[in-house]
């Protein structure tokens, strides 16, 4: 199974938490879902949203957030949680200690979700 076959499985029960044991949102298309990445007025999906990868002033967020996946020198990236067992890291740091895990760029997991529709109209 491909990378992007597996982010589409688990759309909807994967979820993305930081290192410090903050859960900084759940892995689903629906822009509707309080805890979505997806929700863009969401505290885990908004650019404004305190525990949202997205925001750019944040610590989860931005390329100075100290856990942030965006930050080219994090040694802390968010992890992808499936069945409680970490599957992924989400960085933008080339050099992340992996221990094992594969590492996933935050622009693709972000965009994988926003392509992905599961909202009823």
């Amino acid at each position: 199974m491909s990378i992007l076959d597996f982010l589409v499985a688990i759309n909807g029960i994967g979820q993305l938490w930081a290192t410090d044991g903050q859960f900084v949102g759940l892995l689903s298309s629906d822009r509707n879902d309080l805890n979505s990445i997806n929700n863009p007025n969401g505290m885990y999906g908004s650019q404004n949203g305190v525990y949202s990868i997205r925001n750019s002033y944040g610590i989860y967020g931005g390329q100075y957030g100290f856990f942030s996946p965006y930050n080219a020198y994090c040694q802390n990236p968010p992890i992808i949680l499936y069945q409680e067992q970490p599957v992924m890291i989400v960085t933008k740091n080339v050099y992340a200690q992996t221990n094992g895990l594969t590492v996933l760029d935050p622009d693709l997991l972000l965009g994988v979700y926003a392509q992905t529709t599961s909202s009823v109209w």
